[in-house]
């Protein structure tokens, strides 16, 4: 599954083309073994601009403090994250320490050492109660409402813990809450390659019967998100935004793309388990932002 092959780029998001703003400047990034760490590593690196990845444990204090100490960052992307949801509720403790104390590690890193360098933090729609359409002023942050799941409680108090500190301290930063994303290097159990999988062992002309087929996601290629991650460094833009494409898609109808690319004709069939639910980005804020970068 290439880029775009499943999910369109949408119109008012460019792929970014031109890194020559990146070269001769510092970029340290941590999560650059995870999907989209790895494609800002390596789309920064193969375009010739100095990457340095963090290779240990972010809860690891002293070691985090002597690497820091090396560099002199002027872009910072934190994307290590303990993810899986199923991952986290196997282990609340290690995700919440990972999750909120390691992004509060960045951060102090940030601010003692690396006091002019500008941060990405990557933070998640789960810090949202699903809703129809989300407005980025109506944060969680401010709601009695929890999140649906633990890792959007851990990722929500990664957000709490992390930006008074950089206001605070006059850090330039960015949160960046990244809705669904699909990359041909993503393994079940996500959503796409698990639906692709089941798709491709179901006869032609077969049916495939599948949880909560009108539950609805806003979902882009994760090359796409990496797009607007380069961008908004680009732009300056501080503060807190969703990056989506602004539209939902059921699951059904994401089966039935991925049938298309497999050349298929399946039924896709099946039984909601509750109301379905629907998470769509407010992405009036990128698309400001986007829009006043075409037009420096």
């Amino acid at each position: 599954m290439k880029r775009s092959q499943i999910f369109e780029q949408p119109d008012f998001i460019p792929v970014f083309e031109d890194y020559s703003h990146f070269l001769g400047k510092c970029i340290g990034i941590t999560g650059q073994m995870g999907i989209l760490g790895g494609i800002l590593s390596e789309r920064l690196t193969s375009n010739k601009v100095n990457v340095e990845g963090y290779p240990g444990d972010i809860i690891d204090t002293a070691s985090l403090e002597g690497w820091f100490k090396k560099y002199h960052f002027d872009y910072f992307f934190h994307f290590a994250a303990i993810v899986s949801v199923s991952e986290v509720m196997a282990n609340p403790l290690k995700a919440y320490d990972v999750n909120v104390i390691g992004s509060y590690n960045i951060c102090k890193q940030i601010i003692e050492t690396q006091p002019s360098c500008r941060l990405f933090l990557a933070s998640t729609s789960h810090v949202y109660k699903g809703k129809l359409v989300l407005e980025e002023s109506a944060s969680t942050a401010v709601s009695e409402e929890q999140p649906d799941t633990f890792y959007g409680v851990s990722k929500l108090a990664a957000e709490r813990i992390s930006k008074p500190i950089l206001d605070q301290y006059e850090i330039d930063y960015c949160i960046g809450r990244i809705f669904s994303f699909s990359s041909k290097n993503q393994k079940e159990p996500y959503l796409v390659p698990t639906l692709y999988r089941k798709l491709k062992e179901t006869p032609d002309g077969g049916m495939l019967e599948i949880i909560n087929p009108d539950s609805v996601r806003d979902i882009m290629d994760a090359d796409t998100v990496i797009d607007c991650v380069l961008h908004l460094a680009q732009s300056g833009f501080k503060g807190t935004l969703d990056i989506g494409c602004g539209y939902g898609i059921s699951i059904k109808d994401i089966a039935y793309r991925i049938c298309k690319l497999l050349g298929k004709k399946i039924h896709i069939s099946g039984v909601n388990k509750g109301e379905p639910n629907s998470l769509v980005a407010n992405v009036e804020t990128l698309k400001q932002v986007l829009s006043e970068g075409m037009h420096l």
